[in-house]
């Protein structure tokens, strides 16, 4: 997105002189991270990449002067998803190993307050690690999420089966794409898929969760499209709603974190 405008809330479109004169004003850095993989036969490969950029400008262009957003990281960990053309596949550590390395750099300019923010739902648990190493190594703050907690009006939405309507390339990916840009749909092609087997503990959904993560297994087994969900109740409306909201919430977010007491400042060694 940073490519298409020359919005100064983006990191790379400033010069190092008004990069060094923004840290003064002390902007949260948000570090946008999406996949690149099959969305089934009707959504792109950078599905994900399109959504979380999509969701970072707005939160930009709503809050100019207290947001710097990074390029976003095109590639994560989905080695279960190699079964399809087109998927490209990251190693875990190196996802947080290289997530490290981008903030160690932000935080020698200045900066010390982070948002991970992803597009992909496998991301959160390497982006936790990454930014609990980050806040040890340099006494920074660095939330991490999947972009769908911000939306925290899609019960209310939804009318997909609970749970697995919204697992992946589902109502609400579908809906936000929809919305977003509906030139990049293949109306034809979307089929609604739910083969993952839901159980009262290991379910698949984006928008409940049991607090059990069942690891990934190879997704071909369960679904021959790519699918996870009632991609056909999607609706452009609804994912207005549900777009706008996450990108109010970011906001909201971004505010928090400024807010947010410096615990270097009441950290006691009891050594």
């Amino acid at each position: 997105m940073e490519y298409a405008n020359r919005a100064p809330y983006y990191w790379g479109n400033l010069t190092w002189e008004e990069l060094r004169a923004a840290s003064g004003r002390k902007p949260v850095v948000i570090q946008p991270i999406g996949a690149m993989e099959q969305h089934g036969y009707h959504l792109p490969l950078n599905t994900d990449n399109y959504i979380i950029s999509k969701l970072c400008d707005a939160a930009g262009q709503r809050a100019p002067d207290e947001v710097l957003i990074l390029p976003c990281l095109p590639y994560a960990f989905n080695a279960h998803h190699m079964d399809f053309p087109g998927v490209i596949a990251i190693q875990w550590d190196h996802v947080i190993n290289y997530l490290i390395d981008i903030v160690l750099s932000v935080t020698r300019h200045g900066f010390d307050r982070f948002i991970f923010i992803s597009g992909h739902g496998c991301n959160p648990p390497y982006l936790a690690v990454a930014g609990n190493e980050v806040n040890t190594r340099t006494g920074a703050l660095c939330a991490s999420l999947l972009w769908t907690a911000l939306a925290d009006n899609v019960p209310k939405i939804r009318d997909s089966v609970v749970p697995g309507g919204m697992a992946h390339a589902c109502e609400l990916e579908t809906a936000v794409m929809r919305y977003l840009d509906p030139g990049r749909v293949r109306e034809d092609q979307v089929i609604d898929e739910m083969n993952f087997v839901q159980g009262r503990f290991l379910q698949m959904d984006l928008a409940t969760a049991t607090g059990v993560h069942l690891g990934e297994h190879w997704w071909s087994s369960f679904s021959p499209s790519g699918v996870a969900g009632e991609a056909s109740k999607g609706t452009a409306d609804k994912g207005r709603l549900m777009f706008e909201r996450a990108a109010d919430n970011l906001v909201e977010l971004v505010r928090e974190l400024r807010g947010r007491p410096d615990p270097a400042l009441t950290r006691i060694d009891r050594h």
